[in-house]
């Protein structure tokens, strides 16, 4: 069972960058492979560390870590995804401490990091081992298809409520038929992953990546996670007070108005925005008010219009 990121680092939720770095920096000098030579304990504890800080310290990663939960998150993402581009050495040598030789991380077999393969420990490259004899380098491991990316049009309402979406994708000229869950409070250029679904490859194929592009909608404007409407109103309203009816993705709502709210004010529904993708809870929904003009009056309207001038207003 996988643990914890943030309790492999000994860390709480709501780390700073910082306190992330600092937590790992500790943990990296502890369990590096060159104080704990043949302890395997240490070398596991190193590289759950190792792989926890490539999550944490990476912006994306976290979010979605954060989102999804440990267990989905793995779902999505393989350790060799979270190690493709953790560069070990750059980070270990900001530490002060020895870098391991091999640069980025690769996944081999069974093991998660090449430089714990055969015994070899921290500060060996390829070719060399503990006891001085020279060993060969391991073979590259096949390749895995490339990734592809597709567009993922959604409707507004989709980013808000969420869905469940069956599509057919064309790749490498061969139709499939996928399913893919598109996340509540889901933006314009998030990219949402489908494992095994890219381009064929020796290692298997690679991932099918659907860019998220929401569409606009006729009701509403996103801003960040608050949706921004306009209501007309009748100059009666605004000047006497009253309420109106407002539309959102539950339903319409009534909003009350106040004796003298003038044209172009701007009210606030709290929760009835867009879902935020990390912490819970919802954006706003912001309604601009506009004057309601008739465009032609009536007798009577004329002659109240006339009141309203002679009376200054």
């Amino acid at each position: 069972m996988r643990k914890d990121f943030y309790a492999a680092l000994g860390i709480e939720k709501g780390a700073s960058p910082d306190e992330i770095k600092k937590a790992y920096r500790k943990m990296a000098m502890q369990y590096h492979p060159d104080r704990n030579q043949n302890d395997p304990k240490a070398e596991e504890k190193f590289k759950e560390v190792s792989e926890a800080y490539a999550v944490l310290s990476d912006n994306e990663k976290r979010k979605q870590y954060d989102t999804f939960g440990d267990q989905r998150f793995h779902q999505q993402w393989s350790t060799e995804d979270i190690l493709r581009d953790f560069n070990v050495d750059d980070i270990l040598s900001s530490f002060g401490l020895r870098g391991s030789g091999w640069g980025n991380f690769r996944r081999n077999g069974n093991n998660f990091f090449d430089m714990f393969n055969n015994g070899a420990g921290a500060g060996q490259g390829p070719g060399r081992s503990r006891g001085g004899a020279r060993q060969e380098a391991p073979a590259e491991p096949p390749a895995r298809g490339a990734n592809i990316e597709l567009p993922l049009p959604i409707a507004l309402h989709e980013a808000v409520h969420g869905s469940e979406r069956h599509l057919t994708v064309k790749v490498g000229g061969e139709e499939r038929e996928i399913t893919v869950r598109v996340p509540a409070g889901i933006a314009t250029g998030k990219k949402l992953r489908v494992r095994g679904k890219g381009q064929a490859g020796p290692a298997g194929a690679g991932d099918l990546l659907l860019v998220v592009k929401v569409e606009d909608d006729p009701r509403f404007v996103r801003q960040d996670d608050d949706l921004v409407a306009t209501a007309k109103v009748l100059p009666s309203t605004l000047l006497l007070g009253g309420s109106i009816e407002v539309e959102t993705f539950e339903g319409s709502r009534g909003l009350r108005i106040e004796p003298g709210t003038s044209s172009q004010r701007t009210l606030r529904v709290r929760g009835s925005g867009v879902p935020h993708m990390v912490g819970g809870g919802r954006g706003d929904l912001l309604v601009r008010l506009e004057v309601a003009l008739p465009e032609k009056l009536n007798e009577s309207q004329l002659a109240a219009a006339r009141a309203l001038r002679d009376a200054g207003l």
